[in-house]
């Protein structure tokens, strides 16, 4: 590809993006999309084979579009998070990351029929031990046995063709991100690790609740490889923290966190900003920098149909509060851009008008967990 052209593709257009060339993400269905905040259906495993979805009419229009500098709506999602740190840098969101990540390869991004794996999002099933009060049935098989639904997998078989066309294109990886459900239970994953080879250096990136047995197969096949990104989930410390990650113990993940904290692997917390982590989220980062030294942090929004949980919802004594402390927090560790811009994120959240309407939740949520939230959340019974 021209160099002129990449880099104006890479450094001076608003709105392309190289992972509909190079990336794609499996959902707990075997549905196909781009990447974890693609709006486009792609397509599905049951149905079709990998090779045919990567080269349909859907994906050419998105190529298309983003290749002409066109903000396809399969990509209004993921832009939507990205505002301007300082005048020096700014903050892209996912599409920042993976332009970085892929902006060497020598991939002719005007060629709206060339793939290349070089990563790929796992969320094939919903298999957890977890009924997080942030998450939904989708990707929770409790959630789901708990309302009646069904349970999301991807099968046997399509799962397996998608290991062998991950395998086969391994040495051109950089990146594979487990996700779920709860990946160190999904039985694809151990399939697939033990088919890879360990002397390659892409990135095994995983997000887990670290509510893992000492004998987990999965995390000991994870320490055999030499680039893993561990990320994990708390939203909160504590009676809090178990509350939010329903059927979790602080003090067992704590364990898990200290004998994995000594290998070789690389750290990061991840958080969801709602109504009963907004109070709470830059303690529970401080006390991960303090304690375990984190510097890596990603703060995801409310979503999975919770619309009653987001941080507009507060009342508004509670949102200047929280925004206070954002402001802190975000001066304290202004050098960290990538922070720096997701804490901008929560702060453009919490200045939405919204209205309390959570109170029924939480108490549909005592009810099957004999629980109670004003004990746990005190700063939230005065807003209804």
């Amino acid at each position: 590809m021209d160099s002129k052209r990449k880099f104006f593709l890479f450094k001076q257009a608003e709105h392309f993006c190289s992972v509909p060339w190079n990336y794609f993400k499996v959902d707990m269905s075997g549905n196909i999309t781009t990447c974890v905040n693609g709006t486009q259906p792609l397509g599905n495993l049951k149905n079709n084979s990998i090779e045919e979805i990567l080269s349909n009419s859907a994906l050419t229009e998105i190529k298309q579009n983003l290749s002409q500098n066109i903000l396809d709506s399969n990509c209004r999602a993921c832009q939507s998070y990205e505002n301007n740190v300082d005048d020096n840098n700014s903050y892209d969101f996912l599409r920042g990351l993976y332009n970085s990540m892929f902006k060497f390869e020598n991939i002719d991004y005007d060629n709206l029929a060339e793939f290349k794996l070089q990563g790929i999002d796992l969320h094939w099933s919903s298999i957890c031990d977890l009924k997080c009060i942030t998450c939904w049935s989708n990707q929770s098989s409790s959630i789901a046995k708990e309302q009646g639904k069904e349970i999301l997998h991807t099968p046997v078989e399509q799962a397996d063709k998608l290991i062998d066309y991950i395998v086969s294109n391994q040495e051109t990886l950089k990146e594979i991100y487990l996700s779920g459900g709860e990946p160190t239970l999904i039985k694809h994953n151990l399939r697939l690790l033990k088919k890879l080879r360990r002397d390659l250096s892409f990135q095994i990136r995983i997000n887990t609740n670290m509510m893992y047995d000492p004998d987990n197969q999965i995390i000991k096949e994870l320490q055999e490889f030499p680039n893993v990104l561990f990320t994990v989930s708390a939203d909160a410390m504590g009676d809090r923290f178990n509350y939010i990650r329903r059927g979790a113990d602080w003090n067992k993940f704590l364990k898990n966190l200290d004998n994995l904290i000594r290998t070789h692997f690389t750290w990061r917390l991840n958080s969801v900003f709602f109504v009963c982590s907004a109070s709470y989220l830059s303690d529970t980062q401080n006390f991960f920098i303090d304690n375990y030294g984190f510097n890596d942090f990603t703060i995801n929004q409310c979503g999975m149909e919770h619309d009653n949980l987001q941080c507009r919802n507060l009342a508004e004594d509670v949102k200047n509060k929280v925004l206070e402390k954002l402001i802190a927090h975000q001066n304290i560790h202004k050098n960290n851009f990538n922070l720096v811009g997701q804490i901008n994120n929560c702060i453009n959240e919490i200045k939405n008008h919204g209205s309390p309407n959570y109170q029924k939740y939480f108490e549909n949520i005592d009810s099957k967990a004999g629980t109670s939230w004003t004990n746990v959340f005190p700063e939230l019974i005065h807003a209804n």
